[in-house]
């Protein structure tokens, strides 16, 4: 069972670990596979974006499976650790064959190792996550719990960052490394630290006993969860554009700091700039959330990352310093939106036990998943859609007035359209501070029987 008491930082940061290696893929994935395959097995723009649909698409159906399972688990190691150590070695396989494509591969073979190792990472993720909100059952500790997770997944893009920069471009001396050094590079990077962290973080950090009488969800109740549960879904809903909207960033992004801006060998210092302000600052949105409280510390940073948007589309080609405040920003921005999400859906989580009487952590983390990676995953298609209207199709084709003014707007403009949409939806979210302590005192009085 989850408690109310100060969790050590030590055995949060053991906690948040997986992170580190979990996180280190997402972004390398998006941006730099893409054009990848694009480029080396002459792939379109438009058929990769499709395959990560698709990909994400199947992840609609095993992300709940997984939650839903792992709540349903009862071994004595571990109904969360169980599937992390399943879901390890599957990564970690898969990501070897995904990392490597050769000439003639194919979009089924994209396909079929993307969805093998979004099996496997998915089978780390979900219950990892789940885990964090049964830590604590207080309002502000699963802010913390939040905080350190999401400071590891940004230690995760810094990694993804500074180590090609280190190895390629330091000690191999490539002043302009390719997507495919870029991504390959990350990735013997994740097969090395996942199983490392996991172990950490299983040794650190004791598994949550179910409580005795607790019983998982039937099928029916976990997929009726966004129906029942109105918070919840408005804040699913949120999420689901503010990440289609990054999504469709990190898809466009290289060809604007490769193609349009002429900055290939500038391309992993920006990233790194991204990164680092983005570990720098995620702390800082813990007060912010006291402050404000959590619905508007999240609207405040899409605010901030709008910001870095439009300041993309002021950069002309030679204004490194422009890409670089705008990525500075942009990590600011990110940070919020990264902690607040998960610690608002713990606290629907609570508020849905309240009203149904049945605790489903695993099933509301699962949603929450799926939604970040869908709309990161499908944010390809919408930007392959959006530069295929002015003419932009294979990664690396020559540019003209037409289709780098669609670069630009796919990467600056189309986000900000989007953000307009979260922002309207959750400055009014219900469950603030307050009403989360008024949740949590007739959750605990009903445990005690009180009438």
């Amino acid at each position: 069972m989850s408690t109310t008491g100060r969790l050590s930082a030590a055995r949060l940061m053991a906690y948040a670990a997986p992170t580190v290696a979990l996180q280190s893929m997402m972004v390398p994935l998006l941006m730099y596979l893409p054009p990848t395959y694009s480029q080396v097995a002459g792939l379109s723009l438009a058929t990769v974006g499709v395959m990560f649909a698709i990909g994400r698409a199947f992840e609609a159906l095993t992300d709940p499976l997984i939650g839903a399972l792992s709540d349903r688990t009862t071994l004595a190691f571990g109904r969360r650790r169980s599937w992390m150590a399943l879901g390890t070695p599957i990564a970690m396989v898969a990501t070897w064959f995904l990392l490597t494509p050769a000439p003639d591969s194919s979009a089924l073979y994209l396909l079929f190792w993307l969805l093998a190792f979004y099996a496997g990472w998915t089978m780390v993720f979900i219950p990892h996550q789940t885990w964090g909100g049964e830590l604590s059952g207080d309002y502000h500790e699963r802010t913390r719990i939040a905080g350190f997770r999401e400071t590891g997944a940004f230690i995760g893009y810094l990694a993804a960052a500074l180590i090609p920069l280190l190895y390629l471009q330091f000690m191999l001396g490539k002043a302009a490394p390719t997507f495919e050094e870029i991504v390959q590079t990350i990735g013997v990077f994740f097969v090395i630290a996942l199983p490392l962290f996991v172990l950490w973080c299983f040794a650190a950090v004791p598994a949550v006993k179910v409580a005795e009488g607790e019983s998982p969800p039937s099928w029916g109740e976990l997929f009726a969860i966004l129906k029942r549960n109105k918070p919840f879904a408005r804040l699913v809903l949120a999420y689901l554009v503010d990440r289609l909207a990054m999504g469709t960033y990190f898809f466009v992004q290289p060809l604007l700091v490769v193609f349009a801006l002429d900055m290939a060998e500038h391309l992993l210092w920006i990233a790194l700039a991204n990164t680092v302000a983005a570990v720098l600052f995620a702390p800082l949105w813990v007060p912010v959330t006291r402050r404000f409280g959590k619905h508007r510390a999240y609207c405040y940073a899409n605010l901030v990352t709008m910001i870095a948007y439009v300041l993309l589309f002021a950069a002309r080609p030679g204004d490194l310093w422009v890409v670089l405040l705008a990525n500075m920003v942009m990590g600011l921005g990110n940070g919020g939106t990264m902690i607040t999400p998960p610690a608002m859906a713990a606290d629907a989580v609570d508020h849905d036990e309240l009203q149904s009487g049945v605790q489903q952590m695993g099933g509301h983390m699962a949603f929450i998943a799926f939604v970040f990676k869908a709309g990161m995953a499908f944010g390809p298609l919408v930007g392959a859609a959006c530069l295929a209207l002015f003419g932009y199709e294979q990664s690396g084709q020559a540019l003209d007035a037409r289709s780098t003014l669609g670069i630009r707007l796919c990467v600056s403009w189309l986000p900000v359209a989007l953000l307009l949409i979260p922002l309207a939806m959750m400055w009014k979210y219900p469950i603030d501070s307050a009403r989360h302590a008024e949740i949590r005192r007739r959750l605990e009085e009903r445990r005690r029987g009180v009438v």
